[in-house]
């Protein structure tokens, strides 16, 4: 059977048929695929802390650092439960999958859900409470969760479903974060919750037919193609929001391993 052809430009209210939603759709997340190797994957980070060469004391500034990020995204998926809630009504075959992710989220394993597992793993990077709730967040780390408050208060439906596509990579990032603790630095599988968590919901169906995180995002975007719901801001757009958002993540790791030298943690 012969590929659909894919859209060389979306035009609002111009529906696309299934076939090309999806090809649309496997074309942006190929290219973020390899944004996020090469920048994120392929980083000073990524490799050093795969490699085990990355100082505790760098992973436990990563925490900190990292505690308001997902925080913040949980509050703005229930912000964008409410501002989106036309759209999943039309689609009632999307409305149980997106609260089985918000839910999934906010009670999992016990309430008050993935947020108790990040405290529990930055504790047991040493980072404590007050310090990850009181951190004076570095601009290059902050920048990643001001770019997603600004898509749900200014952006379009489909600039916040693109960006939203980076959700699959946080499950191969959490893998690689867990394979490396576990292989180089000698944690026990046990003490590291949050990323075995991570990699099950936003990787492979879960919590007894729980869809993967990162398919629930994939399936709203394509449902939006071809809605012909595709109206962006100029200069933003669905490439732009999905790769940017990846350009972001790689700026997070960037910034902390520069802080980490500036304080001599390689010393």
């Amino acid at each position: 059977m012969k590929a659909a052809a894919m859209p060389g430009t979306l035009e609002w209210g111009k529906k696309l048929s299934a076939e090309e939603a999806r090809a649309f759709t496997d074309n942006i997340c190929a290219k973020m695929y390899a944004r996020w190797e090469e920048r994120i994957f392929q980083g000073s980070f990524m490799r050093d802390l795969e490699a085990g060469r990355l100082p505790l004391e760098t992973i436990r500034l990563f925490w900190q650092h990292w505690y308001s990020y997902p925080l913040e995204i949980n509050n703005f998926h229930l912000i964008i439960y409410q501002r989106h809630m036309a759209f999943f009504s039309r689609h009632r075959e999307l409305l149980a999958p997106y609260v089985g992710k918000i839910s999934d989220e906010l009670v999992n394993p016990s309430v008050p859900g993935h947020i108790q597992v990040l405290i529990k793993q930055g504790e047991m990077f040493g980072a404590s409470l007050d310090e990850m709730v009181n951190c004076r967040v570095f601009p290059e780390c902050r920048a990643l969760t001001e770019f997603a408050r600004g898509l749900v208060y200014e952006g379009t439906m489909i600039e916040w479903w693109a960006r939203s596509l980076n959700e699959e990579m946080f499950g191969h990032w959490s893998r690689k974060w867990r394979r490396a603790l576990l292989d180089k630095y000698r944690f026990e599988d046990a003490r590291l919750h949050y990323f075995q968590v991570h990699e099950e919901a936003d990787l492979h169906e879960h919590e007894d037919g729980l869809m993967a995180h990162g398919q629930v995002a994939r399936l709203v975007f394509q449902t939006m193609l071809q809605d012909g719901l595709v109206w962006s801001r100029p200069g933003w757009g669905p490439e732009y929001c999905c790769l940017t958002n990846a350009d972001y993540v790689a700026m997070f790791h960037d910034g902390i391993y520069q802080h980490a030298r500036e304080s001599g943690h390689f010393s």
